[in-house]
């Protein structure tokens, strides 16, 4: 609910519309399941507020500029949802991790083959160039967005182990170690950015040249031998990794 400004505050009243905005953004967040949530248009605003439509303007670009909204030409500004975030302590256990968030999780499997490995992942596993591999593609929703896009490749005798089913129910290493009776020892990741081609973007839902975070990695069962390697794409707009670092003294 809108609350009047006051004008005796020190307080800029771009600011005061600016908090007032944040509270309306954190309720309506609460209700990201039920799909996009656009702002009040800023004519509303500048009347409801009894403040120039420049004012109002100042507010509403300071949130977009803070991702808290968005703007699509010729149609209005929305609230950004919240985003799904990623951990780098131990290795990422996506769909546990996302449903502790609250998150609604779907993983569509678009490819499950036997292929002559690229160049980039047999190297990565060790193997060599063409070895067949196996390759899984996945493209993973949270709360009914696409969220990202994952290519993985695994030595092709793991198709014994890591079935189709598997892959949409929990990472793949998990399998190994639950199925293949395997000790994941490690992983090594490699995170970047790009932007997204047509093909990416048509995927995700966004537009090409968007931004996205970008995931290499290498996982080795113990006691070194790489057991899966691929890249993830994420939405930048949706997802984030976090990190907690100790600090020592010396």
């Amino acid at each position: 609910m809108l609350k009047s400004l006051d004008r005796k505050s020190p307080l800029p009243l771009y600011s005061q519309i600016k908090e007032q905005l944040l509270t309306l953004i954190n309720q309506m967040a609460e209700q990201a399941d039920k799909g996009p949530h656009k702002l009040y248009p800023e004519e509303t605003l500048t009347e409801r507020f009894g403040v120039s439509r420049m004012t109002v303007r100042q507010a509403v670009q300071e949130l977009v500029n803070e991702g808290l909204l968005y703007r699509v030409r010729g149609v209005g500004t929305f609230i950004n949802p919240p985003h799904v975030s990623g951990q780098l302590r131990e290795i990422e256990r996506f769909v546990h991790e996302w449903e502790l968030q609250g998150k609604k999780i779907l993983v569509v499997v678009s490819a499950y083959e036997i292929v002559p490995g690229p160049r980039e992942w047999t190297a990565r596993l060790g193997l060599p160039l063409h070895t067949p591999v196996l390759y899984i593609a996945r493209r993973r929703y949270a709360d009914d967005m696409p969220l990202a896009l994952d290519d993985r490749y695994l030595p092709a005798e793991m198709a014994d182990i890591v079935s189709m089913a598997d892959v949409q129910q929990e990472s793949i290493f998990l399998t190994l170690a639950r199925k293949g009776k395997m000790i994941i020892g490690k992983a090594d990741y490699e995170i970047g950015a790009k932007a997204a081609s047509r093909q990416e973007a048509a995927l995700l839902d966004i537009k090409p040249g968007d931004p996205l975070l970008e995931r290499r990695l290498v996982i080795y069962a113990a006691p070194r031998r790489p057991v899966i390697t691929g890249l993830s794409l994420y939405r930048a707009d949706l997802f984030t990794y976090s990190i907690s670092l100790p600090f020592r003294s010396t």
